[in-house]
């Protein structure tokens, strides 16, 4: 039999195969990682309250629900965009909250809604609106506000009530604005507070708080009519659904605080659906304006509180992560098999014994070679004699004494005596060794 049937395949003949299979492992590990990549992709976007966007803080579903409604949904996200889109007396003007949210994006949607039919702003913060002149505040959820739409409104009607109710909007009075004024001119006078809410709907804020910039206080409610004003769902002295009537030079606008309403993680609970529906889909026709982060210029006022990280930031890490772990794999040291060579010549285990007692001879070492045939010797009575291993002299002798019959005192000096000083002497312990040994093994 050859060697080589018996170590297997020598080394160089096993690199092609093991070549290959590297190279197919990168492959599909490169495979693996681009495919969840583009899946971690968000589609859109990628901004939470965004149309087209899918994950759970995007509104695509209710999107593509109008769509099969027969509801023409157009999505803009840019102030060029906004400006050139169509919008007439048939025509839902929806905007959302996206994080992107700037003065000058509210001004944009300023221009454009005295041409919509209806006008539907979605989880906007305080600052926002005031920056379209309308006077209205945010209110916190009491611990007794009452369940139910508590309204007449078509839209509501359909919907006894919504899960998310933490958050709602009022209609600020004569004596708010006059105060939201006072504290108004006193941040615009120097004061080091920059004023302003910028919480997202749901985390309240200070109905009294100004913001930094935009028009005064003072002249908010000077191009609206907001004396006809109705609202549903009770969120402590405001609502979650507030809804202004359509008058001269102002469509019907209706504000919605809560955004789980119209998510896609929570818009099938309660009656979020029905009355995301019923809000956006009153017409043939939608705009639906989501500002994007590529919108915001350089000297815009953001308003409301963006996101930390961008939407492609995940899978930016992810793709960094698989690469480094790649690298790893590819430059980190790697122990193979054994390398083995072939002997040039086949040495028996008696030639082996041989030679060492020669070395032994030639070295004059009779006491090496007497204590290896003693350690032999009580390893072999050991373990015939039941005894357990790493068993010591002592316990070795006085088995061999009770197995024999034997002096104790006899048997230590042949098993741990004085080394033999002459060949016969080595001879001598060599036999008596091996008669004890017969003794054992044939009491």
């Amino acid at each position: 039999m050859s060697l080589d049937v018996i170590l297997g395949p020598r080394k160089r003949d096993r690199r092609p195969t093991s070549r290959r299979t590297r190279v197919v492992g990168v492959v599909v590990l490169l495979a693996l990682l681009a495919l969840a990549v583009w899946r971690s992709l968000p589609e859109g976007s990628g901004a939470p309250m965004d149309p087209g966007t899918a994950d759970a803080q995007g509104t695509k579903a209710v999107a593509e629900v109008l769509r099969r409604e027969s509801v023409e949904v157009d999505v803009v996200r840019t102030r060029e965009e906004l400006a050139g889109a169509r919008v007439d007396a048939d025509t839902t003007l929806v905007v959302s909250a996206t994080g992107a949210l700037t003065t000058e994006a509210m001004w944009a949607v300023d221009e454009r809604r005295e041409d919509a039919g209806r006008l539907v702003l979605l989880g906007l913060p305080r600052t926002a609106l005031h920056d379209l002149d309308l006077p209205v505040t945010l209110t916190r959820s009491g611990s007794e506000d009452p369940e139910g739409a508590r309204c007449t409104d078509r839209a509501a009607a359909a919907s006894p009530d919504i899960s998310a109710r933490s958050v709602g909007y009022a209609v600020m009075t004569s004596e708010q604005i006059t105060k939201a004024a006072q504290e108004w001119s006193d941040d615009a006078s120097g004061s080091d507070d920059p004023g302003g809410s910028d919480l997202p709907p749901g985390l309240g804020g200070d109905p009294t708080q100004q913001p930094s910039s935009g028009p005064p206080a003072k002249d908010l409610g000077t191009s609206w009519d907001t004396s006809g004003a109705r609202g549903c769902y009770p969120v402590g002295e405001g609502h979650a659904l507030l809804t202004i009537p359509a008058t001269d030079g102002q469509p019907r606008t209706d504000l919605l605080a809560p955004t789980d309403v119209v998510t896609n993680a929570t818009v099938t609970k309660q009656g979020n659906a029905s009355l995301a529906l019923r809000l956006l889909g009153s017409q043939r026709h939608l705009v639906w304006y989501a500002p994007a982060f590529s919108d915001i210029a350089e000297g815009d006022t953001p308003r409301g509180a963006p996101s930390i990280a961008p939407a492609w930031f995940m899978p930016l890490l992810l793709l960094l992560g698989g690469a480094v772990l790649l690298t790893m794999w590819w430059r980190g040291r790697r122990l193979g098999r054994l390398a083995v060579e072939p002997l040039p010549v086949v040495v028996r285990a008696s030639e082996t014994a041989v030679a060492r007692g020669r070395l032994y001879r030639r070295a004059a070492g009779r006491g090496h070679a007497a204590a290896a045939l003693r350690d032999a010797t009580r390893r072999r009575l050991a373990t015939r004699l039941g005894l357990p291993a790493g068993a010591d002299a002592e316990a070795v002798v006085a088995a061999v004494a009770q197995a024999t019959g034997r002096e104790r005192d006899g048997i230590r000096d042949l098993l741990a005596g004085p080394d033999p000083t002459t060949d016969a002497d080595l001879a001598a312990t060599a036999t008596d060794l091996a008669q004890l040994e017969e003794e054992v093994r044939h009491p």
